[in-house]
């Protein structure tokens, strides 16, 4: 009977206890908590990607400093760390010489706007320029000797094998070719509000205002909202397929992104795109 007693006991404390009630008993563990695992390159990814967020969110105060300010040397120079930024992975390589060339005359057309005084009208190309580059990246891709950038989206973030599923890489196709036209018809519409409507507004009409707001923020809100409703329809369109879940999505996108500038084709490339 005290055996028993104390065997009971010994089931209510804590097991941390146990070995110094009974000595030499195993202890149990099932009660301790599992030892958290370290993933030193996790944490490595993490901060990388706070580091990246951190620059660009202080790069966007920059420009909304500048915007704000109308200063023409800080806008210039905000036009000229994204063009840096944008060219530096091609700036670092051994061959690097045109790359260089590309960067000193894109450089020195801002120089000689901000001394003409138009260093703002500098930062209002950026716009035109990111929708023309984009809107040239997705249409060059469905020429008949390269993978649309959608499908090599998919192939980046989810895999070959998902772009080999029924329509699926129909609807990258055709959503490639849906980005291809919303980047142009931006274009158009930014090269309008430059060239016609800006020039021909006071500065102190609410319309230039407005103009302006949607050149710098609405341009980029409309693709934004276009994303959504494109995830949306595609959920019910690709219903028959999985799905990743959009934070998975948003990480595999964000450490995959160089894939999309290496284009897949070739022979899986060809079978592939054709599918669906």
């Amino acid at each position: 009977m005290p055996a028993q007693v104390a065997r009971s006991a010994a089931r209510r404390v804590s097991p941390w206890y146990i070995s110094a009630l009974f000595p030499g008993r195993k202890v149990p563990t099932v009660n301790r908590p599992a030892p958290i695992p370290t993933r030193p390159d996790t944490l490595a990814a993490s901060v990388q990607r706070l580091r990246v967020f951190g620059v660009i969110a202080a790069y966007m105060a920059l420009v909304a400093v500048a915007w704000l300010s109308g200063n023409d040397l800080l806008s210039a120079a905000c036009v000229v760390l994204l063009i840096s930024a944008v060219m530096a992975p091609r700036l670092r390589r051994p061959d690097a010489r045109w790359p260089w060339i590309a960067w000193t005359v894109l450089v020195g057309a801002v120089a000689v706007l901000t001394v003409l005084g138009h260093g703002r009208t500098a930062l209002d190309l950026v716009p035109l320029a990111i929708n023309l580059a984009l809107g040239a990246l997705f249409g060059f891709s469905l020429t008949d000797s390269h993978t649309p950038l959608i499908a090599r989206a998919i192939i980046a973030i989810e895999g070959r094998e998902h772009l080999g599923l029924p329509r699926v890489a129909g609807y990258a196709r055709a959503l490639t070719a849906a980005w291809t036209v919303l980047f142009l018809a931006q274009s158009i519409l930014f090269v309008v509000v430059l060239g016609w409507w800006l020039p021909g507004t006071a500065a102190d009409d609410p319309a230039h205002g407005w103009l302006v707001t949607w050149l710098h923020v609405g341009g980029f809100l409309l693709p934004a909202l276009f994303m959504l409703v494109e995830y949306a329809f595609r959920r019910w369109y690709l219903r028959h397929v999985p799905h990743l879940a959009p934070q998975v999505f948003l990480q595999r996108l964000i450490r995959n992104w160089p894939q999309l500038l290496r284009d897949a084709s070739g022979p899986a490339g060809h079978g592939v795109r054709d599918a669906g």
